[in-house]
C-alpha cells in the first residue's frame, strides 16, 4: 500500500468522511479497549469492565464465542471475563471493535446494498474461520476478526460517499471491474481509503499493517502471513459466490472447484465448511438484528437450505462437537455443593472441588418453585394480568438463577485447570454484578501485617472513582469492613434507615459513591482474615434483601474455597 503523501482528491475524500455528520466517534468504551495496555491480570479485569457497562455488546461478544469460536474451544463461555482468558485480551478487543463498526454501518440510511457488503463481511469471517481447520499455524480467532475487516475499504465508501460509489456501481454493471471503477471514480482504491480511515478510528497498528498486507498485490503467498493472505482472499471468493443471486448453479459449482484447488483442499472438506458456515451466517445475522428473506441474496444462502443442510454439519466428521444450539440450558457439570453457614465465611469446608447437586440456596430461592396444576392446585386463579406479571417475574428470576449456576459451574471448571487466582475472582465478581444485579461489586484484600484492607478491583459505574476511599485501617476505626471482618459477620449499611450508619465511612466516600446502601462481606480462610466483598445499590427504592445476600453467599462461599485452592496465589501484589 502507498505511504506517499496523499494527493488532493485523496485528501478531499478523507475530509469528505471526517465532515460527515455519522462519522462514528466511537464510543467512550471502545476508545477504553483500544487503549489499554497488555498486561497479564489488569487486562483482562479492565477489558471485562469496560465491555459489562454495555449490556449489548456483552451479549453479542457471548452469543459470538459460543457460536463462531464454539467449535474450536468445545466448551460454552457465560462471562466476559472467561472469554477474555479463552479468547485472549487482543481477540476480544478487536471483535468489540468489530461489532461496534458494522453495528453502526448496519444502520446507513443511503444504501440497501450496505447490507449486502455487511453480510459479505461476516459471511467472508465465518469461511475463513471455518476454513483454519484445514490450515496449519493459524489461529481461529486471528482469522476471524481479520477477514472481518478485509472489505472495510467498500464499506466504508458505501456507507460516507453514497453518490460515488453509486458511480462505481454504475461502472460495475457496464462491465468495468469494480477495483478500477473505483480507482476512476475515487482517484483512489477503496482499501487505501479504509485504511486511512481506520487509522483516524485508531484502530491497533496490528490489524493495520495486517490489512495492508492482504491488500499488497505484491505480497507472497508462503509463511503464516502469506497463509493468512491465501486463505482471507479464498473466503472472500466463496462468500461473494454463495451471496450473487445472478450465479447459477454451474458456475458456482466451478468457481468453488477453483478456489479448492488453489486453497489445496479437499472438495468434502470444502463442502462442509460452506454448509457449516451458512448455518452460523444466519445465527450472525439474527444477532445483528439483520433478516436475510428481505435481501438479494442467492437460493444457496436462503433459510430453507440452511435447514436441509443442518443433517449434513451434524453427520459431518468435521463437526466433532455438538452445536451450540443443541446444548441444554442446564450445565454437563454441576458446581461444587457449597455450604452457607456462619455469614463470616465457610468453616471446615474441604480443600477441593467436589460434585454435588444444586447448592441449598439455589434450591430454596425458587430454582424449583413452579405452579402447581395437580388436583391439589388452588381453585382461585388471579385475573390475567396479575398472573402474567408473575409469571414474568419468576421466568425473569429463573434466568438468574440458571445464570448464577452457570457461573459456579464456569469457576469449578477454572479451578480444575488451575486459572490464576485474579481471573478467578473476576469471574466470581461477574456472577454476582450480573447475576444479583447489584450497580458496584469490588473485592478487598488485606495485607500482610492484616492492618489495611483495600480494594483492588471491582465492576460498575465509577468504581474506578471509588476504590481508592476503599483502603481503610482494621483497627481503631470503626469503619463498616474492620467491624465486619473483627466480627466475621456481614454489615449492612444503610444511613437511609439508620442515619448513625453513616458515620462507618468517611464524608468523602458518601459524596462520591453515591451508594444508598451497602454491603461488607467479609472473607476468612481457616479463620484467618483475607478479604471482603463490598455491594451496593445506588436507588433506595431497590433495598438489599436477604434473598440477594443468600445468593452473595454462595459466591462468598465459592471465593474462600477458590482462595484456599491457590496457596501459592501473590494476591496481595
Amino acid at each position: 500500500m502507498t505511504t506517499n503523501p496523499p494527493s488532493p482528491a485523496f485528501a478531499a475524500l478523507q475530509r469528505a468522511i471526517n465532515n460527515d455528520s455519522s462519522f462514528p466517534a466511537f464510543a467512550a468504551n471502545i476508545q477504553e479497549l483500544l487503549s489499554i495496555q497488555e498486561d497479564p491480570y489488569k487486562t483482562v479485569n479492565a477489558v471485562s469492565s469496560i465491555i459489562l457497562r454495555d449490556l449489548s455488546l456483552t451479549t453479542q461478544i457471548l452469543k459470538i464465542v459460543n457460536s463462531i469460536f464454539f467449535q474450536t474451544y468445545q466448551r460454552q463461555v457465560h462471562t466476559v471475563s472467561n472469554a477474555v482468558m479463552v479468547l485472549g485480551f487482543d481477540r476480544v478487543r478487536d471483535l468489540a471493535l468489530g461489532l461496534r463498526l458494522f453495528e453502526h454501518f448496519n444502520q446507513s440510511p443511503f444504501l440497501s446494498h450496505l447490507k449486502q457488503l455487511i453480510v459479505l463481511s461476516f459471511l467472508t469471517a465465518i469461511e475463513a474461520q471455518e476454513l483454519t481447520e484445514e490450515v496449519q499455524n493459524l489461529k481461529a480467532e486471528e482469522v476471524f476478526i481479520t477477514a472481518l475487516l478485509f472489505n472495510v475499504g467498500e464499506v466504508i465508501v458505501a456507507y460516507y460517499l453514497p453518490e460515488p460509489y453509486r458511480r462505481i456501481l454504475d461502472r460495475q454493471e457496464k462491465g468495468e471491474v469494480k477495483s478500477e471503477a473505483a480507482q476512476k471514480v475515487l482517484m483512489a482504491s477503496m482499501e487505501e481509503l479504509g485504511l486511512a480511515t481506520l487509522r483516524e478510528w485508531n484502530i491497533p497498528d496490528s490489524m493495520i499493517k495486517r490489512l495492508s498486507y492482504l491488500h499488497s498485490a505484491s505480497a507472497s503467498s508462503i509463511g503464516p502471513e502469506g497463509r493468512l493472505r491465501k486463505l482471507i482472499k479464498g473466503a472472500f471468493d466463496l462468500s461473494k459466490n454463495l451471496l450473487d443471486p445472478q450465479m447459477e448453479p454451474e458456475e458456482r459449482q466451478q468457481r468453488e472447484e477453483k478456489i479448492c484447488k488453489n486453497l489445496g483442499l479437499n472438495p468434502q472438506s470444502l463442502t462442509q465448511s460452506i454448509t457449516a458456515s451458512k448455518k452460523r451466517l444466519h445465527e450472525m445475522a439474527t444477532l445483528l438484528r439483520i433478516d436475510l428473506r428481505q435481501m438479494e441474496i442467492s437460493e444457496a444462502l436462503r433459510l430453507k437450505d440452511v435447514r436441509e443442510d443442518k443433517a449434513g454439519v451434524e453427520a459431518s466428521p468435521r463437526a466433532g462437537v455438538t452445536p451450540p444450539s443443541a446444548h441444554p440450558a442446564a450445565p454437563r457439570t454441576e458446581p461444587a455443593a457449597l455450604s452457607s453457614t456462619e455469614p463470616g465465611g465457610v468453616q471446615g469446608a474441604a480443600p477441593g472441588v467436589p460434585p454435588g447437586s444444586a447448592p441449598a440456596d439455589l434450591q430454596g430461592a425458587g430454582y424449583a418453585a413452579l405452579p402447581s396444576e395437580g388436583p391439589g392446585a388452588s381453585q382461585e386463579r388471579p385475573p390475567p394480568e396479575t398472573a402474567a406479571r408473575a409469571a414474568d417475574s419468576q421466568s425473569e428470576d429463573l434466568k438468574k438463577l440458571q445464570f448464577l449456576y452457570q457461573v459456579m459451574e464456569e469457576v469449578n471448571q477454572a479451578l480444575v485447570v488451575q486459572a490464576p487466582i485474579n481471573q478467578v475472582l473476576l469471574m466470581i465478581l461477574e456472577g454476582i454484578f450480573r447475576g444479583i444485579r447489584f450497580d458496584r461489586v469490588i473485592i478487598l484484600l488485606v495485607n500482610p501485617q492484616r492492618t489495611w484492607i483495600t480494594g483492588r478491583f471491582g465492576l460498575g459505574d465509577g468504581v474506578e472513582e471509588l476504590l481508592p476511599l476503599l483502603n481503610l485501617p482494621l483497627k481503631a476505626n470503626g469503619n463498616a469492613f474492620a467491624l465486619a471482618m473483627e466480627t466475621s459477620r456481614e454489615y449492612l449499611v444503610n444511613p437511609q434507615q439508620r442515619s448513625g450508619d453513616r458515620s462507618l465511612m468517611e464524608d468523602k466516600f458518601w459524596q462520591v459513591s453515591g451508594s444508598q446502601t451497602f454491603l461488607a462481606v467479609p472473607l476468612h480462610v481457616d479463620q484467618i482474615p483475607i478479604g471482603a466483598f463490598f455491594v451496593d445499590r445506588m436507588d433506595n427504592t431497590q433495598p438489599i434483601s436477604e434473598e440477594d445476600r443468600r445468593r452473595l453467599r454462595m459466591f462468598r462461599d465459592l471465593t474462600i474455597i477458590a482462595l484456599r485452592l491457590s496457596k501459592k496465589a501473590k494476591i496481595y501484589e
